[in-house]
């Protein structure tokens, strides 16, 4: 018996597969002239398989992916020359109707007979079960199982040979490089995009559109992950990447847009739905390994899966995974530094000495001048510099373990039971430069020098290390079931994301004022400072937090009744969630004992959560179909808060799609920002006097000194969002598809930390008085006063080329460019346009892919725009940086790869990428960045990759 919809059979065929042939009935079952279809990629064949014969073959890429054929010669019939494709797999392929294929796994053995719908099919295939039981597929960017059409959101699909031909190892790697999406390096969530010294956390993640990570909503198997452990205040909330080893990943969907009707809060620019792997078949083991042309980088990653049918139709899959990547740091790549005058540039270091604050010179050498490239190449001068950049972490060291189970089992009358647990380690090495800071000497310190601020890097301390360890346990169980045509799903799961984070390097405040005191700390080299002080005033110090997310969930899914234009379909659920957040800081920083440390508190804070939502999608015209979305969110001290969405898609030709969708976004603040905003300790504001609602108590000449601090903002709101989109689908052919879409989304009462030192006319009840009434200083908190606008455009091409000599090729194309990024951080401050400010606003990701017999060859191409450089913030003039000219813009930049993949030995999968083919090494001018992008960049250059694939 089997239970397959014909809502089911389009889904795959037109969101999922780029393969759709729906062709005139054959006239006749062989070629005149017979097969002659060579070994190869599985795809390939199976294109030139369906193209001859005019058949409709329906199947999800990520199933085809990697999977070889040992091709077709002679003149079979169609289903003995489809299971002869087929065979050494682990496919089949079943009949739906006449010359309508669906490929699946084949089961291990005949499953036991379900009291289930019945599919007529035209004959038995040879090779396969002419019934199975499948699931509906429900596509990204809708909760309906998708039927014929396209959803009214952008959707992109990344499939398991994308990701494996880009040669990227990590989830974050992929993401960061889709056009359309920034990364959020380790290093910069770490020290707060470079605002701290202090690594409070250190979590790899990305977001659309550049609203950040709170606006884009990462799932797993279309259920919400845990966001990070460790709060991350510039951030808000973040979820890490790391804890996902791609060896487990089916396929990734992006829905592009606001999609908080479907998903709820955080989906404000879009939702990313990462799709596991589990109906797998048999047994695969592999390995690679990586290294740089350098010799450093080095990688390796070893894998393991295993899967079978269970009896009674069940199946259970499980995963193993590790991963290894040695870190790379600054001073392994030479331009890596602040001092760009070989560029044309100024010496950007940090200068070292005695000094009024301005001017600063060596009066004797201090600690670390001995490493400095001043005295080793005194062409340059006589003083003592800082190079930070040459301590940094360019891309961290990562030890990751991950386990993955899945398992489904039908029982009783049409229902099944599921379950998966996902479980893993990461540790994660990041390095900033030693601890750099202004230390003022007493007159009778031996090292003082007429009382002047001793500008000073702590080098025998050596770097900040942050070791930060994840731990994540992920389970879901539930069942589901159909009872008709509807179909139902109730599940409940867990997920844990527990870090811990220990630092050495950082500096006690309390045990350098006790040395200095006593005279036993030293800042002369001549004078050499004891392992037991330097213990004393840098002491091993720790961070740790847990995020635990409990969810009950359930849903129906199904056809409401017939229209003349087609099936209404509704889909509807519930969603019950319990957040709980955990940071458990050591006593040094609970004291605020760590120098220029934020502040931290130990803190336990819960939420509830719950959500109903339905979604339906009305055939108008069997031309014309409309989608509708509402979900009513309740978040306990918030209350309620209704999203709708509404979309249009317009099929005037059946070659043209046109579709249109607006939506509303809300998110309550979540648990990381009801708390205070990074502020250094000892940290000094200087205000411009003239702009002060009260008088200065310390006056220095035109500023007010004022004493920054920070608290909690307990009054906090809610965000919310608009958005917007307009787009072309043109498919003229089977081999070509076209896609073109406008969004425009606004988000308004945004959180952000308010800058009351910048804007004291805005945020006076901010500032804080004397009891004389003198200003004295400015308290730094979380506000509902940002607003963000971001508007651009976003294109998708796919050609396929067959041949019959010289193999196929296919072409893709995704493009993005932001028009607009409009910021404000009062509704009267002025609204500043950051596209293309700092990091590029035009992205083009491409790929040319040429098959031919067992070789699969793909050359990858990224290009990034030029991006605008300034001291301050767009607009701003960038004439002068100290001494020398300031270039304005960095250059444009394209980075090539290339990926090779033989599959001619038995069971085996042989493959070499080369990243960044032509060895383009980072060019930026911005002195805040160290010499490249993180976001964007290639730090380690040209690297091989070789990799290799048993499946048993």
């Amino acid at each position: 018996m089997a239970k397959i919809s014909h809502a089911f059979i389009v889904s795959i065929a037109l969101t999922f597969s780029p393969l759709a042939l729906a062709l005139p009935a054959s006239q006749g079952d062989i070629p005149a002239d017979g097969y002659t279809i060579a070994p190869g990629a599985l795809e390939d064949a199976l294109i030139a398989f369906a193209t001859r014969n005019r058949l409709q073959l329906s199947y999800s890429p990520a199933l085809v992916a990697r999977r070889r054929t040992p091709g077709l010669r002679g003149e079979p019939p169609v289903r003995e020359g489809l299971a002869r494709l087929l065979e050494g797999t682990g496919l089949t392929a079943v009949a739906v109707k006449a010359n309508v294929y669906l490929l699946q796994p084949a089961p291990r053995q005949r499953p036991r007979p379900q009291p289930v719908a019945t599919v007529a099919a035209p004959a038995p295939a040879p090779r396969g079960p002419t019934t199975t039981e499948l699931d509906t597929v429900h596509v990204t960017g809708s909760r309906i199982g998708r039927a014929a059409f396209e959803s009214s959101l952008p959707l992109t699909l990344i499939t398991n040979e994308q990701i494996r031909a880009s040669g990227h190892q990590t989830l974050f790697d992929v993401l960061r490089l889709m056009p359309g999406m920034s990364g959020h390096h380790p290093r910069n969530v770490a020290t707060e995009n470079g605002a701290s010294q202090v690594p409070s956390a250190a979590a790899a993640s990305a977001s659309l559109y550049s609203l950040g990570p709170r606006a884009t909503l990462f799932l797993v198997d279309g259920r919400r992950m845990a966001n990070y452990g460790l709060v991350s205040t510039d951030y808000g909330a973040l979820t890490d990447l790391n804890g996902i080893p791609l060896s487990m990943v089916d396929h990734i969907e992006i829905a592009h847009g606001g999609a908080s009707a479907i998903y709820g809060a955080d989906a404000m620019a879009g939702v990313v739905n990462i799709i596991l792997k589990k109906d797998y078949r048999g047994a695969e083991v592999g390995a690679s390994y990586g290294v740089s042309q350098r010799g450093d980088a080095e990688q390796q990653r070893q894998y393991a899966s295993f899967g079978e049918q269970t009896p009674g139709g069940g199946s259970v899959f499980v995963s193993v995974d590790r991963f290894i990547r040695n870190p790379l740091i600054g001073s392994q790549r030479s331009w890596a530094t602040l001092d760009q005058r070989s560029n044309g540039g100024a010496d950007g270091r940090y200068k070292a000495g005695y000094g009024d604050g301005y001017a600063y010179w060596v009066y004797q050498a201090t600690q670390g001048c001995e490493d400095s490239d001043e005295l080793t190449n005194p062409r340059f001068g006589t003083d003592c510099r800082l190079d930070l950049p040459r301590y940094v972490s360019l891309q961290p060291g990562i030890d990751s373990n991950a386990l993955y189970t899945y398992f489904r089992q039908p029982f009783g009358d049409n229902k099944e039971f599921y379950a998966d647990l996902r479980a893993t380690r990461v540790r994660l090495d990041v390095q900033t430069a030693p601890f750099n800071a202004v230390v003022s000497l007493p007159s009778s310190h031996p090292d003082s020098f007429y009382g002047l601020g001793l500008n000073y890097w702590f080098a025998d301390v050596g770097p900040i290390r942050s070791r930060t360890t994840t731990t994540t346990r992920d389970f879901t169980v539930g069942i589901k079931g159909f009872r008709d045509r509807w179909d139902w799903d109730v599940s409940l799961a867990q997920r844990r994301n527990k870090v811990e984070n220990r630092i050495t390097g950082l500096i006690s405040q309390p045990a350098v004022v006790a040395e200095v005191g006593a005279k036993t700390l030293h800042f002369n080299k001549a004078d050499t400072n004891s392992p037991e002080v330097l213990e004393r005033i840098s002491p091993l110090s720790t961070l740790g937090g847990e995020m635990v997310l409990d969810t009950l969930s359930g849903s129906i899914e199904g056809p409401l009744t017939e229209l003349p234009g087609g099936e209404l379909s509704l889909a509807a659920g519930f969603e019950a969630r319990r957040e709980v957040l955990t940071n458990r800081p050591d006593d040094a920083f609970l004291n605020g004992d760590v120098a220029l440390a934020q502040e931290f508190d130990l803190r336990r804070a819960s939420r509830n959560t719950s959500a109903i939502y339905a979604e339906v999608n009305v055939p108008l015209h069997e031309k014309l179909w409309m989608d509708a979305a509402w979900r009513l969110d309740r978040s306990s001290g918030y209350g309620n808060q209704v999203s709708p969405m509404f979309g249009l898609r317009w099929q005037p030709f059946k070659s043209l799609i046109l579709r249109v969708s607006a939506g509303e976004g809300y998110r309550a603040p979540t648990l990381a920002e009801l708390r205070r905003p990074i502020t250094m300790g000892d940290n000094k504001g200087y205000l411009p006097a003239v702009d002060a609602p009260l008088p200065c108590a310390v006056p220095a000449g035109e500023y007010c000194v004022v004493d920054v601090t920070s608290r909690i903002n307990e009054k906090l709101r809610p965000e919310t969002s608009t958005s917007r989109n307009f787009g072309v689908v043109w498919t003229p052919s089977e081999e070509f598809t076209l896609s073109l879409d406008r969004y425009r989304i606004r988000r308004r009462s945004e959180i952000l930390p308010i800058e009351p030192v910048a804007y004291p006319k805005l945020f006076a009840d901010a500032l804080v008085a004397d009891e004389y009434g003198y200003l004295v200083g400015a308290q730094r908190y979380l506000g509902n006063y940002g607003s963000t606008e971001v508007s651009g455009w976003e294109l998708n091409a796919e050609y396929r080329y067959q041949t019959q000599r010289w193999g196929n090729f296919g072409f893709r194309i995704n493009g993005h460019y932001m028009d607009r990024l409009l910021r404000r951080v009062h509704p009267l401050a002025p609204e500043l346009d950051y596209a293309g400010f700092g990091t590029p606003n035009r992205t083009v990701l491409g790929s040319v892919r040429w098959s031919y017999r067992d070789w699969i060859a793909t050359l990858n191409a990224h290009y990034m725009g030029s991006a605008t450089v300034s001291r301050d913030t767009p607009g701003s003039a960038c004439e002068k940086f100290l001494d020398a000219p300031l270039r304005c813009r960095t250059p444009s930049a394209t980075l090539l790869d290339l990926d090779l993949a033989y599959g001619g030995f038995d069971k085996w999968l042989i493959g070499l990428n080369i990243s960044n083919l032509n060895d383009r090494r980072p060019v930026n001018y911005d002195y805040n960045s160290g010499g490249y992008s993180l976001v964007d960049d290639d730090p380690v250059g040209r690297y091989y990759l070789l990799s290799a694939m048993y499946r048993f």
